[in-house]
Protein backbone atom coordinates (compact mmCIF):
# COMPACT_ATOMS: atom_id res chain seq x y z
CA UNK A 1 0.00 0.00 0.00
CA UNK A 2 1.28 3.43 -0.98
CA UNK A 3 -0.16 6.80 0.02
CA UNK A 4 0.20 10.04 -1.94
CA UNK A 5 -0.69 13.21 -0.04
CA UNK A 6 0.02 16.88 -0.71
CA UNK A 7 2.25 18.97 1.54
CA UNK A 8 -0.53 21.39 2.42
CA UNK A 9 -2.72 18.57 3.69
CA UNK A 10 0.23 17.14 5.61
CA UNK A 11 0.94 20.42 7.38
CA UNK A 12 -2.64 21.56 7.96
CA UNK A 13 -4.43 18.25 8.61
CA UNK A 14 -2.11 15.40 9.55
CA UNK A 15 0.95 16.90 11.26
CA UNK A 16 -0.86 19.12 13.80
CA UNK A 17 -2.06 16.09 15.76
CA UNK A 18 1.55 14.94 16.13
CA UNK A 19 2.57 18.42 17.19
CA UNK A 20 -0.16 18.48 19.83
CA UNK A 21 1.01 15.10 21.13
CA UNK A 22 4.62 16.29 21.39
CA UNK A 23 3.53 19.45 23.22
CA UNK A 24 1.67 17.21 25.68
CA UNK A 25 4.79 15.16 26.39
CA UNK A 26 4.85 12.33 23.83
CA UNK A 27 8.43 11.21 23.22
CA UNK A 28 8.06 8.27 20.82
CA UNK A 29 6.70 7.81 17.29
CA UNK A 30 6.15 4.57 15.38
CA UNK A 31 6.58 4.38 11.61
CA UNK A 32 4.06 2.21 9.78
CA UNK A 33 4.13 -0.69 7.32
CA UNK A 34 2.88 1.18 4.26
CA UNK A 35 4.70 3.38 1.80
CA UNK A 36 4.29 7.14 1.56
CA UNK A 37 5.44 8.93 -1.60
CA UNK A 38 6.58 5.53 -2.90
CA UNK A 39 8.97 4.87 0.02
CA UNK A 40 8.43 2.68 3.05
CA UNK A 41 7.53 4.88 6.01
CA UNK A 42 10.41 3.52 8.09
CA UNK A 43 12.97 4.58 5.50
CA UNK A 44 11.28 7.82 4.47
CA UNK A 45 13.51 10.80 5.20
CA UNK A 46 10.77 13.31 4.41
CA UNK A 47 8.56 11.81 7.13
CA UNK A 48 11.13 10.94 9.78
CA UNK A 49 13.55 13.85 9.44
CA UNK A 50 11.98 16.71 7.45
CA UNK A 51 8.51 16.64 8.98
CA UNK A 52 9.20 15.20 12.43
CA UNK A 53 12.56 16.70 13.37
CA UNK A 54 12.94 19.84 11.27
CA UNK A 55 9.33 21.04 10.98
CA UNK A 56 7.85 19.82 14.26
CA UNK A 57 11.00 19.93 16.38
CA UNK A 58 10.55 16.36 17.67
CA UNK A 59 13.29 15.37 20.14
CA UNK A 60 12.25 11.81 21.02
CA UNK A 61 12.83 8.50 19.23
CA UNK A 62 11.27 6.73 16.26
CA UNK A 63 10.73 2.97 16.29
CA UNK A 64 9.42 0.73 13.57
CA UNK A 65 6.24 -1.24 13.66
CA UNK A 66 7.07 -4.93 14.14
CA UNK A 67 8.75 -6.14 10.96
CA UNK A 68 8.29 -2.82 9.13
CA UNK A 69 12.02 -2.25 8.51
CA UNK A 70 13.14 -3.42 5.09
CA UNK A 71 16.62 -1.93 4.72
CA UNK A 72 18.95 -1.07 7.60
CA UNK A 73 20.99 1.51 5.71
CA UNK A 74 18.07 3.42 4.23
CA UNK A 75 16.21 3.41 7.55
CA UNK A 76 19.26 4.52 9.53
CA UNK A 77 19.86 7.45 7.20
CA UNK A 78 16.17 8.38 7.10
CA UNK A 79 15.88 8.72 10.87
CA UNK A 80 14.70 5.39 12.33
CA UNK A 81 16.11 4.94 15.83
CA UNK A 82 14.82 1.50 16.90
CA UNK A 83 14.12 -1.47 14.65
CA UNK A 84 11.54 -3.89 16.07
CA UNK A 85 11.82 -7.39 14.62
CA UNK A 86 8.78 -9.24 13.34
CA UNK A 87 7.07 -10.74 16.37
CA UNK A 88 5.57 -13.93 14.98
CA UNK A 89 6.19 -17.31 16.67
CA UNK A 90 6.02 -19.05 13.30
CA UNK A 91 8.21 -16.57 11.39
CA UNK A 92 11.08 -15.45 13.58
CA UNK A 93 12.77 -12.98 11.26
CA UNK A 94 15.97 -11.22 12.35
CA UNK A 95 15.86 -7.48 12.73
CA UNK A 96 17.57 -5.26 10.16
CA UNK A 97 19.59 -3.22 12.64
CA UNK A 98 21.88 -6.12 13.52
CA UNK A 99 23.62 -4.99 10.30
CA UNK A 100 24.58 -1.60 11.77
CA UNK A 101 28.06 -2.66 13.06
CA UNK A 102 29.04 -3.88 9.60
CA UNK A 103 27.60 -0.76 7.95
CA UNK A 104 29.59 1.35 10.40
CA UNK A 105 32.76 -0.61 9.72
CA UNK A 106 32.23 -0.22 5.96
CA UNK A 107 31.79 3.54 6.33
CA UNK A 108 28.22 3.45 5.06
CA UNK A 109 27.04 5.23 8.21
CA UNK A 110 28.89 7.29 10.80
CA UNK A 111 29.32 6.90 14.54
CA UNK A 112 27.63 10.26 14.91
CA UNK A 113 24.48 8.80 13.32
CA UNK A 114 24.50 5.93 15.81
CA UNK A 115 25.15 8.24 18.74
CA UNK A 116 22.24 10.46 17.71
CA UNK A 117 19.89 7.50 17.82
CA UNK A 118 21.09 6.56 21.30
CA UNK A 119 20.63 10.17 22.36
CA UNK A 120 17.03 10.17 21.13
CA UNK A 121 16.18 7.01 23.09
CA UNK A 122 17.94 7.96 26.33
CA UNK A 123 16.51 11.49 26.25
CA UNK A 124 12.98 10.12 25.96
CA UNK A 125 13.58 7.68 28.83
CA UNK A 126 14.93 10.50 30.97
CA UNK A 127 11.98 12.79 30.25
CA UNK A 128 9.53 9.96 31.00
CA UNK A 129 11.18 9.39 34.40
CA UNK A 130 12.44 5.88 33.74
CA UNK A 131 15.84 6.67 35.24
CA UNK A 132 14.07 7.89 38.38
CA UNK A 133 12.21 4.63 38.91
CA UNK A 134 8.85 5.84 37.64
CA UNK A 135 8.34 2.70 35.55
CA UNK A 136 10.23 -0.10 37.33
CA UNK A 137 11.11 -3.13 35.25
CA UNK A 138 9.50 -6.34 36.45
CA UNK A 139 11.87 -8.67 38.30
CA UNK A 140 10.83 -11.36 35.81
CA UNK A 141 12.39 -9.28 33.02
CA UNK A 142 15.56 -8.05 34.69
CA UNK A 143 18.83 -9.48 33.41
CA UNK A 144 17.09 -11.52 30.73
CA UNK A 145 17.59 -11.69 26.98
CA UNK A 146 14.62 -10.95 24.74
CA UNK A 147 14.11 -14.67 24.20
CA UNK A 148 14.10 -15.33 27.94
CA UNK A 149 11.72 -12.42 28.48
CA UNK A 150 9.22 -13.96 26.09
CA UNK A 151 8.96 -16.91 28.44
CA UNK A 152 7.94 -14.59 31.26
CA UNK A 153 5.79 -12.32 29.12
CA UNK A 154 2.46 -13.86 30.11
CA UNK A 155 3.21 -13.44 33.81
CA UNK A 156 4.15 -9.79 33.41
CA UNK A 157 1.38 -8.82 30.99
CA UNK A 158 -1.36 -10.40 33.10
CA UNK A 159 -0.33 -8.59 36.28
CA UNK A 160 -3.18 -6.54 37.79
CA UNK A 161 -2.07 -2.90 37.76
CA UNK A 162 -5.46 -1.23 38.14
CA UNK A 163 -6.38 1.05 41.01
CA UNK A 164 -9.31 3.09 42.26
CA UNK A 165 -7.62 6.20 40.88
CA UNK A 166 -7.34 4.63 37.43
CA UNK A 167 -10.97 3.54 37.50
CA UNK A 168 -12.04 7.04 38.51
CA UNK A 169 -10.23 8.50 35.50
CA UNK A 170 -11.80 5.92 33.17
CA UNK A 171 -15.26 6.67 34.58
CA UNK A 172 -14.91 10.45 34.26
CA UNK A 173 -13.51 10.14 30.73
CA UNK A 174 -16.71 8.39 29.63
CA UNK A 175 -18.85 11.13 31.20
CA UNK A 176 -16.79 13.91 29.64
CA UNK A 177 -16.84 12.25 26.20
CA UNK A 178 -20.47 11.09 26.08
CA UNK A 179 -22.38 12.77 23.24
CA UNK A 180 -26.13 13.27 23.51
CA UNK A 181 -27.46 13.20 19.94
CA UNK A 182 -31.19 13.47 20.68
CA UNK A 183 -33.38 14.05 23.73
CA UNK A 184 -36.97 14.51 22.67
CA UNK A 185 -39.29 15.83 25.40
CA UNK A 186 -36.50 15.48 28.00
CA UNK A 187 -36.60 11.68 27.86
CA UNK A 188 -33.27 11.73 29.68
CA UNK A 189 -32.45 11.67 32.47
CA UNK A 190 -34.85 8.89 33.41
CA UNK A 191 -37.76 9.66 35.70
CA UNK A 192 -37.86 7.50 38.82
CA UNK A 193 -40.58 4.92 39.25
CA UNK A 194 -40.67 3.86 35.60
CA UNK A 195 -40.36 0.30 34.33
CA UNK A 196 -37.12 0.11 32.32
CA UNK A 197 -36.00 -2.73 30.04
CA UNK A 198 -32.59 -2.84 28.38
CA UNK A 199 -32.85 -4.42 24.93
CA UNK A 200 -30.06 -6.00 22.89
CA UNK A 201 -27.31 -8.58 23.14
CA UNK A 202 -24.77 -6.12 24.57
CA UNK A 203 -26.75 -4.95 27.61
CA UNK A 204 -25.40 -7.59 29.96
CA UNK A 205 -22.12 -8.70 28.43
CA UNK A 206 -18.88 -7.28 27.09
CA UNK A 207 -17.98 -10.38 25.11
CA UNK A 208 -18.88 -11.30 21.55
CA UNK A 209 -17.48 -14.45 19.86
CA UNK A 210 -17.56 -12.63 16.52
CA UNK A 211 -14.96 -10.12 17.73
CA UNK A 212 -11.45 -11.34 16.97
CA UNK A 213 -9.60 -8.64 18.91
CA UNK A 214 -10.82 -6.57 21.84
CA UNK A 215 -14.38 -6.71 23.16
CA UNK A 216 -17.75 -5.02 22.75
CA UNK A 217 -16.82 -1.77 24.50
CA UNK A 218 -13.15 -1.58 23.46
CA UNK A 219 -11.36 -1.55 20.15
CA UNK A 220 -9.03 -4.39 19.20
CA UNK A 221 -5.36 -4.44 18.41
CA UNK A 222 -1.97 -4.07 20.03
CA UNK A 223 -3.30 -1.42 22.44
CA UNK A 224 -6.15 -3.54 23.78
CA UNK A 225 -5.89 -4.64 27.41
CA UNK A 226 -8.10 -7.57 28.44
CA UNK A 227 -10.10 -7.18 31.64
CA UNK A 228 -12.43 -9.31 33.73
CA UNK A 229 -13.62 -6.28 35.69
CA UNK A 230 -15.98 -4.90 33.07
CA UNK A 231 -19.28 -3.64 34.51
CA UNK A 232 -22.12 -4.05 32.03
CA UNK A 233 -24.78 -1.44 31.22
CA UNK A 234 -27.43 -3.51 33.01
CA UNK A 235 -25.39 -3.82 36.21
CA UNK A 236 -24.43 -0.16 36.09
CA UNK A 237 -27.99 1.10 35.66
CA UNK A 238 -29.37 -1.24 38.34
CA UNK A 239 -26.76 0.07 40.78
CA UNK A 240 -27.51 3.69 39.89
CA UNK A 241 -31.29 3.41 40.23
CA UNK A 242 -31.21 1.26 43.36
CA UNK A 243 -32.66 -2.11 44.39
CA UNK A 244 -36.26 -0.93 44.26
CA UNK A 245 -36.11 0.11 40.60
CA UNK A 246 -37.70 -2.11 37.95
CA UNK A 247 -34.74 -2.63 35.60
CA UNK A 248 -34.41 -5.82 33.54
CA UNK A 249 -32.89 -6.91 30.23
CA UNK A 250 -34.05 -8.69 27.10
CA UNK A 251 -32.25 -9.84 23.97
CA UNK A 252 -35.04 -8.58 21.72
CA UNK A 253 -38.02 -6.22 21.64
CA UNK A 254 -40.53 -8.77 22.91
CA UNK A 255 -39.12 -8.52 26.41
CA UNK A 256 -39.93 -4.79 26.51
CA UNK A 257 -43.69 -5.16 26.11
CA UNK A 258 -45.36 -3.00 28.76
CA UNK A 259 -42.17 -1.15 29.72
CA UNK A 260 -42.22 2.62 30.09
CA UNK A 261 -38.69 2.95 28.70
CA UNK A 262 -36.70 0.66 26.40
CA UNK A 263 -32.96 1.25 26.36
CA UNK A 264 -31.34 -0.23 23.25
CA UNK A 265 -27.73 -1.36 23.74
CA UNK A 266 -25.86 -1.51 20.42
CA UNK A 267 -22.22 -1.42 19.41
CA UNK A 268 -20.01 -1.19 16.35
CA UNK A 269 -16.50 -2.59 16.54
CA UNK A 270 -13.20 -1.54 15.05
CA UNK A 271 -9.82 -3.20 15.32
CA UNK A 272 -6.28 -3.19 14.02
CA UNK A 273 -5.67 -4.89 10.70
CA UNK A 274 -8.73 -4.03 8.63
CA UNK A 275 -11.43 -1.40 8.16
CA UNK A 276 -15.12 -1.79 8.87
CA UNK A 277 -17.06 -2.76 5.75
CA UNK A 278 -19.64 0.03 6.25
CA UNK A 279 -20.91 2.67 8.70
CA UNK A 280 -24.04 0.79 9.76
CA UNK A 281 -24.57 0.48 13.52
CA UNK A 282 -25.37 -3.25 13.82
CA UNK A 283 -28.83 -4.20 15.14
CA UNK A 284 -29.84 -0.57 15.81
CA UNK A 285 -32.41 -0.16 13.05
CA UNK A 286 -33.93 -3.61 13.64
CA UNK A 287 -34.28 -3.22 17.42
CA UNK A 288 -35.58 0.35 17.30
CA UNK A 289 -37.96 -0.48 14.47
CA UNK A 290 -39.35 -3.52 16.31
CA UNK A 291 -39.85 -1.54 19.51
CA UNK A 292 -41.63 1.32 17.74
CA UNK A 293 -43.87 -1.09 15.82
CA UNK A 294 -44.72 -2.68 19.16
CA UNK A 295 -45.59 0.61 20.90
CA UNK A 296 -46.09 4.16 19.69
CA UNK A 297 -45.90 5.65 23.18
CA UNK A 298 -42.96 3.81 24.72
CA UNK A 299 -39.85 5.91 25.24
CA UNK A 300 -36.91 4.47 23.28
CA UNK A 301 -33.34 5.37 24.21
CA UNK A 302 -30.42 4.21 22.06
CA UNK A 303 -27.05 3.78 23.76
CA UNK A 304 -24.37 3.28 21.12
CA UNK A 305 -20.76 2.27 21.72
CA UNK A 306 -18.84 3.16 18.58
CA UNK A 307 -15.23 3.26 17.29
CA UNK A 308 -15.94 6.17 14.95
CA UNK A 309 -18.53 7.33 12.44
CA UNK A 310 -21.83 5.46 12.08
CA UNK A 311 -25.06 6.18 10.24
CA UNK A 312 -28.21 7.05 12.20
CA UNK A 313 -31.08 5.91 9.99
CA UNK A 314 -32.84 4.71 13.19
CA UNK A 315 -32.80 8.11 14.92
CA UNK A 316 -36.33 9.25 13.93
CA UNK A 317 -37.98 6.37 15.79
CA UNK A 318 -35.88 6.93 18.92
CA UNK A 319 -36.73 9.46 21.62
CA UNK A 320 -33.14 9.84 22.81
CA UNK A 321 -29.70 8.71 21.69
CA UNK A 322 -26.43 8.68 23.60
CA UNK A 323 -23.12 7.94 21.89
CA UNK A 324 -20.05 6.59 23.70
CA UNK A 325 -16.70 6.24 21.94
CA UNK A 326 -15.03 3.00 23.07
CA UNK A 327 -16.06 3.41 26.72
CA UNK A 328 -14.23 0.38 28.08
CA UNK A 329 -14.29 -1.19 31.53
CA UNK A 330 -16.29 1.48 33.39
CA UNK A 331 -19.14 1.65 30.87
CA UNK A 332 -21.70 0.38 33.40
CA UNK A 333 -21.17 2.90 36.22
CA UNK A 334 -20.77 5.80 33.77
CA UNK A 335 -23.88 4.87 31.82
CA UNK A 336 -25.85 4.44 35.05
CA UNK A 337 -24.85 7.93 36.14
CA UNK A 338 -25.68 9.45 32.75
CA UNK A 339 -29.09 7.83 32.38
CA UNK A 340 -30.12 8.49 35.96
CA UNK A 341 -29.05 12.13 35.92
CA UNK A 342 -26.33 11.76 38.54
CA UNK A 343 -24.04 12.96 35.75
CA UNK A 344 -24.69 14.78 32.46
CA UNK A 345 -23.21 14.08 29.02
CA UNK A 346 -20.46 16.62 28.39
CA UNK A 347 -18.98 15.48 25.07
CA UNK A 348 -19.23 16.87 21.56
CA UNK A 349 -18.75 14.99 18.29
CA UNK A 350 -15.06 14.82 17.27
CA UNK A 351 -16.24 13.74 13.80
CA UNK A 352 -19.15 14.35 11.44
CA UNK A 353 -21.74 11.56 11.29
CA UNK A 354 -22.59 10.85 7.63
CA UNK A 355 -26.02 10.61 6.10
CA UNK A 356 -26.97 7.25 4.62
CA UNK A 357 -25.58 6.93 1.11
CA UNK A 358 -23.08 9.76 1.44
CA UNK A 359 -20.40 9.52 -1.28
CA UNK A 360 -17.37 11.25 0.14
CA UNK A 361 -14.45 9.42 -1.48
CA UNK A 362 -13.67 8.04 -4.90
CA UNK A 363 -12.11 4.61 -5.31
CA UNK A 364 -8.78 6.27 -6.09
CA UNK A 365 -8.89 8.18 -2.81
CA UNK A 366 -10.02 5.29 -0.61
CA UNK A 367 -9.15 2.50 -0.36
CA UNK A 368 -7.02 3.01 -3.47
CA UNK A 369 -6.54 1.55 -6.92
CA UNK A 370 -4.57 -1.23 -8.59
CA UNK A 371 -3.78 -1.78 -12.26
CA UNK A 372 -6.92 -3.32 -13.86
CA UNK A 373 -8.46 -5.83 -13.65
CA UNK A 374 -7.33 -6.18 -10.01
CA UNK A 375 -9.24 -4.48 -7.19
CA UNK A 376 -6.72 -5.31 -4.45
CA UNK A 377 -2.96 -5.69 -4.66
CA UNK A 378 0.17 -5.14 -2.55
CA UNK A 379 1.10 -2.12 -4.68
CA UNK A 380 -2.23 -0.35 -4.30
CA UNK A 381 -2.01 3.46 -4.13
CA UNK A 382 -4.42 5.64 -2.18
CA UNK A 383 -4.30 9.19 -3.49
CA UNK A 384 -5.40 11.71 -0.89
CA UNK A 385 -6.45 14.12 -3.62
CA UNK A 386 -9.18 15.52 -1.37
CA UNK A 387 -6.39 17.57 0.20
CA UNK A 388 -7.64 19.56 3.19
CA UNK A 389 -11.30 18.70 2.63
CA UNK A 390 -11.50 16.27 5.53
CA UNK A 391 -14.49 15.94 7.87
CA UNK A 392 -16.57 19.08 8.35
CA UNK A 393 -14.36 20.97 5.89
CA UNK A 394 -15.74 18.71 3.13
CA UNK A 395 -19.33 19.26 4.24
CA UNK A 396 -18.89 23.04 4.29
CA UNK A 397 -17.04 23.25 0.97
CA UNK A 398 -19.51 20.98 -0.84
CA UNK A 399 -22.53 22.48 0.97
CA UNK A 400 -23.64 18.97 1.91
CA UNK A 401 -25.01 18.74 5.47
CA UNK A 402 -24.03 15.79 7.61
CA UNK A 403 -26.54 13.84 9.69
CA UNK A 404 -24.87 15.29 12.80
CA UNK A 405 -22.11 17.88 12.37
CA UNK A 406 -18.67 18.03 13.90
CA UNK A 407 -18.80 19.58 17.37
CA UNK A 408 -22.48 18.71 17.90
CA UNK A 409 -23.77 17.58 21.27
CA UNK A 410 -26.80 18.31 23.43
CA UNK A 411 -26.96 18.70 27.19
CA UNK A 412 -29.66 18.12 29.81
CA UNK A 413 -30.08 21.89 29.83
CA UNK A 414 -29.99 24.78 27.34
CA UNK A 415 -27.39 27.46 26.75
CA UNK A 416 -27.31 30.88 25.13
CA UNK A 417 -24.19 32.59 23.73
CA UNK A 418 -24.38 36.38 24.06
CA UNK A 419 -22.54 39.66 24.50
CA UNK A 420 -19.78 39.25 21.90
CA UNK A 421 -16.93 41.77 21.85
CA UNK A 422 -13.66 42.04 19.91
CA UNK A 423 -10.66 43.99 21.14
CA UNK A 424 -7.09 44.32 19.91
CA UNK A 425 -4.82 43.27 22.76
CA UNK A 426 -1.06 43.41 22.15
CA UNK A 427 -1.84 43.73 18.41
CA UNK A 428 -3.84 40.50 18.40
CA UNK A 429 -7.61 39.97 18.63
CA UNK A 430 -9.23 39.05 21.95
CA UNK A 431 -12.81 37.82 21.62
CA UNK A 432 -14.99 37.75 24.73
CA UNK A 433 -18.59 36.74 25.38
CA UNK A 434 -20.64 34.91 27.95
CA UNK A 435 -22.56 31.66 28.01
CA UNK A 436 -25.81 31.60 29.96
CA UNK A 437 -27.38 28.40 31.26
CA UNK A 438 -31.05 29.11 30.55
CA UNK A 439 -32.29 25.59 31.30
CA UNK A 440 -33.26 23.77 34.46
CA UNK A 441 -30.15 21.69 35.19
CA UNK A 442 -26.42 22.17 35.62
CA UNK A 443 -24.42 21.34 32.51
CA UNK A 444 -21.36 21.77 30.33
CA UNK A 445 -21.35 24.11 27.32
CA UNK A 446 -18.69 23.84 24.62
CA UNK A 447 -18.52 27.07 22.56
CA UNK A 448 -16.37 26.69 19.44
CA UNK A 449 -14.47 29.26 17.35
CA UNK A 450 -13.85 28.88 13.61
CA UNK A 451 -11.72 31.08 11.35
CA UNK A 452 -12.07 31.58 7.58
CA UNK A 453 -10.21 33.62 4.93
CA UNK A 454 -9.87 33.48 1.11
CA UNK A 455 -6.53 31.63 1.01
CA UNK A 456 -8.00 28.84 3.11
CA UNK A 457 -9.96 27.69 0.04
CA UNK A 458 -11.19 25.17 -0.84
CA UNK A 459 -11.96 24.97 2.90
CA UNK A 460 -14.48 27.56 4.13
CA UNK A 461 -13.40 27.75 7.77
CA UNK A 462 -11.63 25.66 10.36
CA UNK A 463 -11.78 25.14 14.10
CA UNK A 464 -9.22 27.26 15.95
CA UNK A 465 -10.44 26.96 19.52
CA UNK A 466 -13.03 25.58 21.92
CA UNK A 467 -13.68 25.64 25.65
CA UNK A 468 -15.69 23.36 27.90
CA UNK A 469 -17.46 25.45 30.54
CA UNK A 470 -19.37 23.94 33.47
CA UNK A 471 -22.29 26.26 34.31
CA UNK A 472 -24.86 25.82 37.10
CA UNK A 473 -28.50 26.35 36.13
CA UNK A 474 -29.47 29.99 35.98
CA UNK A 475 -25.84 31.13 35.96
CA UNK A 476 -23.53 32.69 33.35
CA UNK A 477 -19.86 32.11 32.57
CA UNK A 478 -17.37 34.34 30.73
CA UNK A 479 -15.43 32.92 27.78
CA UNK A 480 -12.42 34.43 26.01
CA UNK A 481 -10.46 33.41 22.92
CA UNK A 482 -7.14 35.05 22.08
CA UNK A 483 -6.11 34.55 18.47
CA UNK A 484 -2.68 34.92 16.88
CA UNK A 485 -0.90 34.52 13.56
CA UNK A 486 -1.13 30.71 13.27
CA UNK A 487 -4.91 30.98 13.45
CA UNK A 488 -5.13 32.77 10.09
CA UNK A 489 -2.20 31.12 8.32
CA UNK A 490 -2.08 28.45 5.63
CA UNK A 491 0.68 26.31 4.19
CA UNK A 492 1.72 27.62 0.77
CA UNK A 493 2.87 24.59 -1.24
CA UNK A 494 4.47 26.71 -3.95
CA UNK A 495 6.56 28.65 -1.42
CA UNK A 496 6.94 25.66 0.93
CA UNK A 497 6.22 27.82 3.95
CA UNK A 498 3.43 29.06 6.18
CA UNK A 499 1.84 32.30 4.98
CA UNK A 500 -0.34 34.68 6.97
CA UNK A 501 -3.63 35.89 5.52
CA UNK A 502 -3.10 39.01 7.62
CA UNK A 503 0.13 39.81 5.80
CA UNK A 504 -1.75 39.40 2.52
CA UNK A 505 -4.40 41.87 3.68
CA UNK A 506 -7.19 39.31 3.38
CA UNK A 507 -10.55 39.50 5.09
CA UNK A 508 -10.44 37.23 8.15
CA UNK A 509 -13.80 36.09 9.52
CA UNK A 510 -14.37 34.62 12.95
CA UNK A 511 -17.44 32.48 13.62
CA UNK A 512 -18.59 31.18 16.99
CA UNK A 513 -21.23 28.59 17.75
CA UNK A 514 -22.04 25.19 19.20
CA UNK A 515 -20.95 23.06 16.23
CA UNK A 516 -19.40 23.48 12.80
CA UNK A 517 -22.92 23.88 11.36
CA UNK A 518 -24.56 25.91 14.14
CA UNK A 519 -22.70 29.21 14.18
CA UNK A 520 -24.53 32.07 15.89
CA UNK A 521 -22.02 34.91 15.47
CA UNK A 522 -19.76 36.02 12.60
CA UNK A 523 -17.34 38.93 12.65
CA UNK A 524 -14.62 40.31 10.39
CA UNK A 525 -11.48 40.96 12.39
CA UNK A 526 -10.08 44.52 12.32
CA UNK A 527 -7.01 44.62 10.08
CA UNK A 528 -4.98 46.36 12.75
CA UNK A 529 -5.35 43.16 14.80
CA UNK A 530 -4.00 40.85 12.09
CA UNK A 531 -1.09 42.76 10.49
CA UNK A 532 2.05 41.49 12.15
CA UNK A 533 4.95 43.89 12.32
CA UNK A 534 7.50 41.10 12.53
CA UNK A 535 7.50 37.82 10.65
CA UNK A 536 6.89 34.88 12.95
CA UNK A 537 8.00 31.36 12.17
CA UNK A 538 5.03 29.01 12.30
CA UNK A 539 5.21 25.26 12.71
CA UNK A 540 2.10 23.16 11.99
Amino acid sequence: MNVEVGDRAQHEIYLPVFKAAFESGATAVMCSYNKVYGQYACENEKLLTKFLREDLGFKGFVLSDWGATHDALRSAKAGLDIDMQKDDPKVRLPDEYHKLPDLLKAGSITQETIDKKVEHVLSAMYVAGQFDGRYPVSADFQGKTMGMQRGKQKTVVQADTTSDAHRAVAYQTIIDGAVLLKNEDSTLPLVSGKKVVLVGKFCNTAKDPAIKQGDVFSGGGSGYVATEKQITPLAGLQAALGPDAAVTASLDATGAVGADVAIVCVAAHGEEGWDRKDFVLPDAADLVGALRAQSKSQKIVVVASVPGAVTTEWIDDADAALMLFGPGEQVGPALGALLSGKAAPAGRLPISLPKVGEKRFTQAQYPGQCPPPKTWCPKMTANFSEGVLIGYRWNDAKDIPSAFPFGFGLAYTDFKLQGFEVKCKDDFPLITFEVANVGGRDGAAVPQLYVGFPSLKPAVRQLRGFQKVEIPKGEKAPVAFRLSKPDWSFFDEAEQRWTSAGELGEKITVSIGTSSADLVWHHTLPKECTREKDAIEIVA
